[in-house]
């Protein structure tokens, strides 16, 4: 039996992060970081958020979070219902994914309805006809004459497709990794901020990006279509893309 929280402050110490470095990269309470580290689990909001934060900050500690969560769970400790918020913001860790899918199928379906309707509409609406009209006219549509040539001017541009430049594309293949990317450098706007499991794809675009990783062997980078290099080390390990090119930060 090892002691989880002597475990992780260690982890924390070695790597010289501060409390307040760690709640701001995971949005986990500096409360929660040091009831986690003295063990103090009546101060935790409820066994959910136990685990995911055993899980999510031994992860960023570069540590193996199944041993911690073995060891927590050997404990039989049985911690009160969730009681209150426990995170320091707003965060994509636990959130719930989205829907957007489901919804973009139903709006399409009720939008083939309402043009459906209208062309029924204009079918019974028509003068001296008994069944609706299928001819262009009765729907408001002029018909081209057989003789007319269309003039190069009047074909349509096709749609240029976006590319690949600049599209750095983020994959857990080989486990679970927690995940943090910024905008330029450690100091700019947070596009990205959670544990992704593994199967998990995130994608930014952008000039550049500053991506730290937790567990580095667990995840795989492609910029711009070409996959990266695997990178090498335990973390967290923070590296930057530039110009299509990936470079470790020592």
């Amino acid at each position: 039996m090892f002691e989880i929280g002597n475990t992780l402050r260690e982890a924390r110490v070695r790597r010289a992060l501060t409390l307040q470095q760690v709640e701001e990269d995971t949005k986990i309470r500096v409360k929660y970081l040091q009831a986690m580290e003295n063990e103090d689990w009546d101060v935790m909001p409820g066994a959910t958020y136990v685990k995911g934060f055993l899980r999510s900050y031994s992860t960023y500690l570069g540590l193996d979070p199944d041993v911690i969560m073995d060891e927590f769970r050997s404990r039989g400790y049985t911690p009160d219902e969730d009681r209150q918020e426990p995170f320091a913001g707003s965060s994509v860790i636990g959130k719930p994914r989205s829907h957007r899918g489901r919804n973009t199928i139903v709006f399409v379906a009720i939008i083939c309805l309402l043009v459906l309707g209208v062309i029924y509409a204009l079918g019974m609406n028509s003068d001296g006809d008994e069944s609706p009209s299928t001819k262009p006219g009765a729907l408001g549509i002029k018909s081209a004459s057989p003789s007319a040539s269309p003039s190069p001017s009047s074909k349509a541009t096709p749609a240029v497709r976006p590319g690949l430049r600049d599209l750095v594309n983020v994959a857990a293949t080989s486990g679970e990794s927690w995940v943090q990317v910024r905008r330029d450098d450690a100091e700019g706007v947070v596009l990205f901020s959670g544990t992704m499991a593994e199967g998990d794809r995130e994608s930014f675009k952008g000039g550049v990006l500053w991506i730290r990783l937790g567990d580095p062997a667990a995840i795989r980078l492609t910029i711009e279509g070409t996959p990266a290099k695997a990178i090498d080390g335990a973390g967290p390990v923070d590296v930057i893309v530039k110009d299509g090119k990936l470079k470790r930060q020592d």
